[in-house]
Parts: structure tokens; C-alpha cells; sequence
């Protein structure tokens, strides 16, 4: 969490500007105004609460908005940690070091840190309201009795708590369903124990009256019915494909990596193992064996429910093993061991990260400080300070942050949100025309295309084979590149603007002043890519001069010299 934040390159800067409007004109967009190719398609903005937030965050300082990102996801993972009972934590170090693992892919400010929030809030209520122990029999001391009540007492309390931030959820983020079903997981565990020992009907009654005002709660949003049903029918939009959405092993089949699926396998097995020692050792309940599999299902779902793993399968996972044996020679030959390697480990680890060796090693330009990385910031300054006018055409990654850097001005081809276009637009015209250059030819003269503004990090075929075909095209002039963002405009316009071209084949990285070797490795390969070998090199070049021990510019300049090498 600590580190350079990458949400601009994401959404945020779009979260931002949508929650000026909605402020400024007290109403939420239900058409897609960002874009002119598709500006009266609907669609259900399930966070317009946190583009709101944002707005106002960003008034008081982005600095403080961060520190706010941290505190929500530290607050979440403390509510976690707090429900496990003291006699469960014993395995706590070692299975919470791998579990919590998983956050780093999820870590970015984005709506769903508030999902985690309240998922983790919801968990700490209902456990909160369930008795924290047996029923106290006959002749208990009068204080454990009072203590016990009293216990009662706070949870029910809370437990009215639930419809109104059921009510915050489903306005800030798709996520808010966790929140129902919990409830309902909660509440056929008491309906089952009320079977079995006729314990408490009005615990079983006050639980169903909750979830019943929750679900009457989230249908307070702009989109009623059509809001609370959403999550069931977002995808069937979806005409692009986005990496947060897919499995893990579908991403692994098309070779994509992420040392973050070493640790979701090895929590996978934590879970499966548990469930196997608890139904052993009969420590079961229907409770923990239904929280585990609720966070296993939704992380094999799509990459980006990963986080769920911590926040409702790792309580339940301590929960099946069990109390774990006081009996000294087991706890000196096994636990103690392995609590000893989880804190090395964690400490080894810890300064891997601050030192920013974690980051270098994985060709990354993240540090381990609080700040906001703005990739295509100087490419849209460039844009602004020349008035470079539309149509423009982009691709997916970089719409949102031209949209809060230029909208109204500008309007763009697309945006990072696949829910807000028809799926036929990605299949028919925004793929095709990347993929046949002569069909964005033929677009280009329909819609009169003057600018593009198109982030040469993307690695998409069709967006590779685009930017190999337009840096031929000598109708079209790129007058910027970074180590992000490359822009074209049309050769009558740069001669109008008196801009003068690049020429990529003579692009020298001493005219680069970055501070990271991922920069000029990223610039590097986009010029190996587009067949210019030798400036090429010499970014890479550059890059082994500020870490010779990259990974990826090692393996790129060892098969341009044909040279065969081996990097740790």
C-alpha cells in the first residue's frame, strides 16, 4: 500500500471529473457523455457515491486522499483480524502472511477499497451479534452472566447498523451483493442452529428483519431494481476484454504472469487443507465452511475479487483448524518453526519492498512512497498547450485520464469502462480498425479524425500492429512520445501549429530525463516493436546503466546481440 499510486492510469481521474459533474449539477449521467462515438448508449453507474468522494478528495490534497486509501484498507484488514478468537490466532502469522499476500493486486485507489470496508464491517457485525459463546448453563457466576448480555446487547445494536451501510455500499461500488449475501449466510446458520437446540427465535427473527430492510436499502440508488440486479447482468455487455475480469487461469493459459497467483494457489490449498483438518477434527460449522467457499468461489471468479480471500476465507480457514495443541513438544518441534520462518519472511520481505528492490526487480517505476504516478499527464499537457483539436482516436487505456484532463473540450473514441459502449462497437469497429489499418483509414475520413492520442504501453495485438501501422503513415506526424503516451495529428496540422515531427528511427535517450530504467525500458521496447532496432538499444542501454540487473532489458538486448543468458 505504501508505495507510487497508478489509479489515474486507471479510472480515478474519470471518478473525479464524474463526481464534479454529479455535484455540480445534481444529477448522476445515465448516458455516456465522455464519448462521441457512443454519447447516448446507457448505462448504470454503480459508484457514483465514490466519484463524489473523490471529487472532494481531491479538493482537500491527493496527498491526504491517499492516507485515506491506507486507512480504509488497514481499517478493513484490522475489523478481519479482530473477529478471530485469541485461541485461533496461533497459525495467524504464517496463513495471514500468505493470505494477506493477495492485497497487493487490489491496492490502488479505486471504489472497491470501500467494498473491502464493508465487507469486513458486515463480517465483524454479524459475528458481533452471534452469541461469543455457548448459552451459559446453570450456576455460571452472576458476572459472566451480566457480560454475556451485555455482549447481546452490543450486537444488536450494531446489528442495525447493517440496512444503512447497506445503503452507502450500493451507491459506491457493483461489489455491495457481498454485504446481502453474508446476511443470508448469517441467517441460515442460526435458522440451522435454532433447529438443532431451539436457541433463540428472535435472534433468527431480528437477522431476517435486517437482511429485509438491506435489501429494501439497496434499492434506494438512481437505477431501483435495475441497480440491485445489476452484478447479474453487467457482463453480458462486455465487449472487451479487461484482465481484472478474468479467471487467474485463463489469464495463465494466454502466459500472462503475476507473482500474485503464486500466493491465491498456495491460499487456495490453505483453504482446501482446513476444510479437510476441520471435518477431522469435527471442528466444522456450516458457518466457516460457507464463509470459506464464498471467498474461494469469488477469487477463482475474476482476478479482482482476489482481496475476498483475506476478507472472508482467512477468519473462517483459522476458524476450521481449530484450537491448536498446548502440548509443548508439539507446538517446539512444529509451530514454533514454522512462526519463525513467517517472521523472517515478513521482515526479509518488508525490506525488499522499502528499499524498492521489489519494484526494480519486476521492471517497475513504483517507489515506496505516497504519490500519484500520472502516466499520460505530460502527453495531455502537450495536447492542451497546443490546442490540439478533435476528433480525436485513443485507445482503451488512455480515455478516462483524457477525459479529466479535457473534457468538455474533448470527447473521446473510448474509454476504460466496457459496460458504458455496445459490445458490437469493440467487435466491429473499435478491434477491426486496429487490426486492418486500411478500415481506420476509412474511419479516419467518416468521423474526420485529427489527433490521436494513443499510450504505446498498450499490449494488446490489435494495438501493436495499430501503432506499427501508423508510424508508416505519412499523412500522420507524431509530435510526441514519452514513456507512456504517443501523439499523431495530421501533417496539414503540424505545419499549421508549426510542430515539427519525430523522427523515432534518431529518438536519443539523452533527451530523456527519466528517473526510473522502467521508463526508458518502456520506450525501448515501443521502439523495438515499431522495427527501430538501434535507438531502440539505446534506450535499453539506458536502462542497464541505472539497474543492470533488469530483468526485461537483460532479455531484449541479449536477443538482439543473439547472446543466451540466464537472470535470477
Amino acid at each position: 500500500m505504501f508505495k507510487t499510486d497508478h489509479s489515474f492510469d486507471q479510472d480515478l481521474g474519470r471518478h473525479i471529473k464524474l463526481g464534479e459533474i454529479i455535484w455540480n449539477t445534481k444529477s448522476i449521467p445515465k448516458t455516456n457523455l465522455f464519448s462521441y462515438t457512443n454519447p447516448d448508449f446507457p448505462f448504470i453507474n454503480t459508484h457514483w457515491l465514490f466519484e463524489v468522494i473523490a471529487y472532494f478528495g481531491q479538493t482537500i490534497g491527493l496527498q491526504a486522499f491517499l492516507a485515506l486509501k491506507i486507512i480504509i484498507i488497514l481499517t478493513s484488514v484490522w475489523l478481519t483480524l479482530k473477529i478471530i478468537p485469541k485461541e485461533n490466532r496461533v497459525l495467524l502469522l504464517p496463513i495471514g502472511f500468505i493470505f494477506l499476500h493477495v492485497l497487493r493486486e487490489r491496492a490502488e485507489l479505486r471504489p472497491e477499497i470501500f467494498s473491502f470496508l464493508f465487507t469486513a464491517l458486515t463480517l465483524y457485525i454479524l459475528t458481533s451479534f452471534l452469541p461469543a459463546s455457548q448459552k451459559l448453563q446453570r450456576g455460571e457466576r452472576k458476572q459472566e452472566s451480566i457480560l454475556y448480555r451485555s455482549r447481546i446487547k452490543y450486537g444488536m445494536t450494531l446489528l442495525f447498523l447493517l440496512p444503512p451501510i447497506q445503503l452507502i455500499w450500493i451507491n459506491t461500488h457493483i461489489y455491495f451483493f457481498a454485504g446481502l449475501t453474508l446476511q443470508a449466510i448469517f441467517l441460515l446458520a442460526l435458522i440451522r442452529q435454532n433447529f438443532r437446540s431451539h436457541m433463540d427465535v428472535g435472534k433468527v427473527k431480528t437477522l431476517a428483519l435486517v437482511l429485509g430492510l438491506s435489501v429494501a436499502a439497496s434499492l434506494i440508488n438512481p437505477n431501483g431494481t435495475a441497480g440491485v440486479l445489476y452484478p447479474l447482468n453487467v457482463t453480458k455487455n462486455y465487449g472487451y476484454t479487461i484482465v481484472e475480469n478474468q479467471t487467474m487461469f485463463f489469464l495463465e493459459s494466454i502466459n500472462f504472469r503475476d507473482p500474485n497467483f503464486l500466493f491465491v494457489r498456495m491460499a487456495i490449498l490453505i483453504i482446501v487443507l482446513s476444510l479437510i483438518v476441520g471435518f477431522i477434527r469435527k471442528k466444522l460449522t456450516i458457518l466457516s465452511i460457507m464463509l470459506s467457499c464464498l471467498g474461494l468461489a469469488l477469487a477463482l471468479l475474476n482476478v479482482r475479487s482476489f482481496p475476498y480471500l483475506v476478507f472472508l476465507s482467512l477468519p473462517a480457514v483459522l476458524a476450521n483448524f481449530g484450537q491448536i495443541s498446548h502440548d509443548r513438544s508439539i507446538f517446539v518441534r512444529i509451530i514454533s518453526p514454522v512462526l519463525l520462518l513467517a517472521t523472517i519472511l515478513l521482515l526479509f520481505e518488508s525490506i525488499f519492498y522499502l528499499n524498492g528492490n521489489y519494484y526494480r526487480y519486476k521492471d517497475e517505476d513504483n517507489q515506496p512512497v505516497l504519490a500519484f504516478i500520472e502516466g499520460g499527464r505530460k502527453a495531455m499537457d502537450f495536447v492542451i498547450k497546443n490546442n490540439l483539436e478533435g476528433p480525436i482516436f485513443n485507445n482503451f487505456d488512455i480515455g478516462s485520464y483524457i477525459s479529466y484532463r479535457s473534457y468538455p473540450k474533448l470527447k473521446v473514441f473510448v474509454d476504460g469502462r466496457p459496460e458504458a459502449f455496445p459490445k458490437e462497437f469493440f467487435a466491429n469497429t473499435y478491434i477491426p480498425v486496429q487490426y486492418d489499418y486500411n478500415k481506420f483509414k476509412q474511419l479516419e475520413e467518416k468521423l474526420g479524425i485529427q489527433t490521436v492520442i494513443f499510450s504505446h504501453t498498450d499490449q494488446t495485438p490489435w494495438g501493436t500492429n495499430f501503432l506499427q501501422q501508423i508510424v508508416k503513415d505519412t499523412d500522420w506526424k507524431l509530435v510526441f512520445i514519452d514513456d507512456f503516451v504517443t501523439v499523431f495529428i495530421k501533417e496539414t496540422v503540424a505545419v499549421e501549429k508549426n510542430l515539427n515531427p519525430i523522427n523515432l528511427a534518431a529518438l536519443s535517450a539523452g533527451n530523456y530525463q527519466f528517473a526510473s530504467h522502467a521508463s526508458y525500458l518502456r520506450l525501448g521496447y515501443f521502439l523495438l516493436k515499431t522495427q527501430n532496432t538501434a535507438s531502440g538499444a539505446m534506450f535499453l542501454q539506458k536502462a542497464l546503466q541505472i539497474f543492470p540487473d533488469s530483468p526485461i532489458s537483460n532479455s531484449l538486448m541479449s536477443s538482439l546481440t543473439g547472446q543466451s543468458q540466464i537472470f535470477w
